[in-house]
């Protein structure tokens, strides 16, 4: 039975979502007046509201619900439903579909958002347990629609009953009598509302809440929200709206006017709850964490120690102690040479000796109570009074310098919200230009964002010019990022396991011993010659498509990836020898038969009828699906070829930089119903044959429905045929990305003749 009420509740969730998407018509007096009903300290808003302009769009995709309504998709569903269910289980979820149904048709779901509709989320503040501990609840969530008066009033209704209907199925399969629904009116506001955790013993309240104020339906999630919604709505709370929010006007001023949808989201309100409940869970994690000073992971006597340390796991102490005491001449006054030593000293029964040492590494900056104590090779030791007070004086160190510099735990903890936290907020407006659907954002990082540790991962990349330079006459689509700095990226991630102190360290150590053991050394091997740009051209009529990596220098990315290639290549003929099967994947290569590709190669994969190209050339590692599709680029570069701007129709639909960038992009999707067709088909069909491989004879007919319902998918996304491309252009200048997006539609006109086609 909760399964039952599961589905009910998630079809009346679908049915908002819908409400909230497909925005009907309606007049427009006044633009997005409920930011004024929304507190401002939200992170995310979402704000939407009719524009005729694009009711073709409504039209198109009405035609695609359409074809999901008539192609038997849920007679299918319903009908394996009854296969797998009994008389009575059947006759109760029919039961629940017609009352849903029943209920979703009291509501006027396109009146109701008839004029303005808004969807705002927070991060609830962190709640301490009754038994302990601290937890974060569900975020609060609102969501607001404006429509005509007599028609909130009714939608109102209907969304009471529907809340009604759920918690009466809730009660029924409970049996008792567990939600209760409240309707007591609050700041002259018709309310009805259910707590509908009260059924958990000891859960804080979640409270789903409907309200009616004038001609604003309200929908809540949390106690609080509900309360500052309805006094912004009312003028009765203490509350701040956000459209009085000095962060959130500024956004916007920068933005053209908002026709059809406006966005914001504000980054640091969301962190700042998720940093308090980190903060709070190191402070209850109590205790010094481990710390090493005086010690260095490089150098003679480190590679000694990782000698000694395969010893080790060989359990041959002897020679390993041998090690570490050569270790100990290049490193006396290293503290983790001096712990190493005072361990094998234990291992060898050398119990004078290890005490000593392990003094000495504490006293020399071994200040890690947490794995001395643990260490299963200082076990002979304990009991010791001299062990016991160098354990002591681990301790007393360890909380001293956590004291001075920083709790490890505490300084992941923040490195881990500087990646996030290095954003502000994001403001995005949206608006119909004919039959063509523009947006434009700002993505603005916090003040001192260059202080930010991972800033230099994207902020110092130069940016682009000339986008054409790649780009043939023949293009249909193309890509081209600046990228970021990989070094940068790998230096960021070794640092924050550095600050993580012992344990941290320990995990860069086995990294590097599984470098050592696969003869790779990535930053120099990969991350050292890669210089971080991007380009990706498709060609037209199946012409083939081109990916271009900027490289630094051209020499060591031909060895590397050469080698690269051939190790896999090895490797996976090695495997075939004693899995035959492994022949699938199998890598060859031939030179590349072109005139301009000199030292090109042919790369074949297994059984895949076309090879990939690959090669370097012009600074860039190029891999491409056909050699003539590498060569027009090539040639297009030199100037040998018409580029991209001789192609009035790709240009017409782009958005051409005029200066620096950071990226640009134009995505053709012109064939985008057919492509989606094309998988649906594929993964039908395999689906289909994988039946046979199926042995159990009452799963082999259910996956077998499924693929035969999968199928009917290929006609209704065949519909989606009504879009032309999508192009991108965005900018950095060092504070902020301003990014412009336009997905193109065909006119009706276009879209009829091509069907009469």
């Amino acid at each position: 039975m909760n399964t039952h009420v599961s589905r009910l509740t998630s079809g009346l969730v679908a049915a908002l979502l819908v409400a909230s998407l497909t925005v009907p018509a309606g007049a427009v007096e006044q633009r997005f007046t409920l930011a004024r009903a929304v507190p401002n300290d939200v992170f995310l808003y979402i704000a939407g509201q009719h524009n005729p302009e694009r009711e073709f769009l409504c039209r198109y995709w009405d035609e695609v619900m359409d074809a999901l309504a008539q192609c038997g998709i849920g007679s299918d569903l319903m009908e394996l439903i009854g296969s797998v269910l009994g008389e009575e289980e059947l006759a109760e979820v029919e039961r629940l579909k017609a009352r849903a149904s029943q209920l979703l048709a009291g509501v006027d779901w396109k009146q109701l958002a008839g004029k303005e509709m808004v969807f705002a989320e927070r991060m609830p503040a962190p709640i301490q347990m009754p038994g302990g501990g601290v937890t974060m609840g569900p975020p609060d969530m609102v969501w607001l629609f404006r429509g005509s008066g007599t028609g909130a009033a009714k939608n109102y209704e209907g969304l009471v009953a529907i809340l009604e209907g759920i918690v009466e199925e809730v009660n029924k399969a409970m049996g008792a009598e567990a939600l209760v629904v409240d309707k007591t009116p609050r700041m002259g506001a018709k309310v009805a509302g259910v707590n509908v955790l009260s059924m958990v013993p000891g859960a804080p309240p979640l409270p789903v809440t409907v309200a009616l104020h004038g001609d604003v339906v309200a929908i809540t999630v949390g106690q609080q929200i509900f309360s500052e919604v309805l006094g912004l709505l009312s003028g009765e709370g203490s509350a701040k709206a956000l459209a009085d929010d000095a962060r959130f006007q500024s956004a916007f001023a920068k933005l053209p006017p908002a026709e059809d949808t406006m966005l914001f989201f504000d980054m640091q309100a969301m962190l700042r709850p998720m940093r308090n409940i980190m903060d709070i869970a190191v402070a209850a994690q109590g205790g010094a964490g481990d710390v090493v000073l005086n010690s260095t992971k490089t150098g003679e006597a480190h590679v000694l120690c990782m000698k000694a340390w395969k010893l080790y796991e060989q359990q041959d102490y002897k020679q390993g102690l041998q090690l570490v005491e050569q270790a100990y001449e290049k490193a006396p006054s290293d503290s983790r040479v001096l712990y190493y030593l005072a361990c094998f000293h234990a291992l060898n029964g050398n119990q004078e000796k290890a005490v000593g040492f392990l003094q000495q590494a504490v006293e020399g900056g071994f200040y890690c109570p947490q794995q001395i104590a643990k260490d299963p090779d200082l076990e002979k030791l304990r009991g010791d009074e001299r062990y016991d007070a160098a354990l002591a004086q681990a301790t007393k160190l360890a909380e001293e310098h956590t004291r001075k510099v920083g709790n490890p735990a505490k300084r992941v903890a923040d490195r881990l919200m500087d990646v996030p936290g290095i954003l502000d907020y994001v403001a995005a407006v949206e608006y119909t230009d004919g039959y063509s659907v523009r947006s434009e954002s700002f993505a603005v990082l916090i003040p001192g964002a260059k202080d930010n540790p991972f800033y230099p991962v994207f902020g110092r990349q130069k940016p682009l010019a000339g986008f054409d330079r790649y780009l043939p006459r023949e293009t249909m689509s193309y890509s081209l990022c600046g990228g970021f700095d990989l070094g940068e990226l790998y230096k960021f991630i070794e640092d924050s396991f550095r600050v993580a102190g012992p344990k941290g360290e320990g995990l860069l150590a086995q990294w590097e011993q599984i470098q050592q053991q696969f003869g790779i050394d990535v930053k120099q091997d990969v991350i050292a010659w890669i210089d971080g740009g991007f380009v990706s051209v498709t060609l037209e009529d199946a012409k083939g498509s081109v990916w271009m990596i900027k490289v630094t220098d051209e020499e060591t990315a031909r060895s590397k990836v050469g080698a690269a290639i051939e190790f896999l290549s090895t490797k996976l003929s090695e495997g075939a020898a004693q899995n035959p099967m492994l022949n699938m994947l199998a890598v060859r290569k031939s030179p590349a038969v072109h005139e301009k590709l000199e030292g090109f190669e042919n790369l074949f994969f297994g059984m895949l009828p076309q090879p990939v190209v690959w090669g370097v050339a012009d600074g860039h590692l190029i891999f491409g699906s056909s050699a003539d599709a590498v060569a027009l680029c090539l040639a297009t570069a030199k100037g040998e070829h018409p580029n991209i701007r001789q192609n009035a129709r790709v240009i017409g639909e782009a958005l051409v930089p005029e200066g620096p960038f950071a990226s640009v992009a134009l995505t053709d999707r012109r064939a985008l119903g057919k492509e989606l067709a094309q998988v649906i088909g594929v993964i039908s069909m395999a689906s289909g044959m994988a039946t046979m491989a199926i042995p159990d004879p009452e799963i082999r007919p259910v996956i077998s429905k499924l693929a035969g319902m999968l199928g009917k998918l290929t006609p209704v996304v065949s519909k989606i045929d009504f879009y032309k491309s999508a192009a991108t252009h965005c900018t950095f200048d060092g504070r902020a990305w301003h990014t412009r997006m336009v997905t193109h539609y065909v006119t009706p006109e276009e879209r009829a003749g091509s069907e009469a086609q």
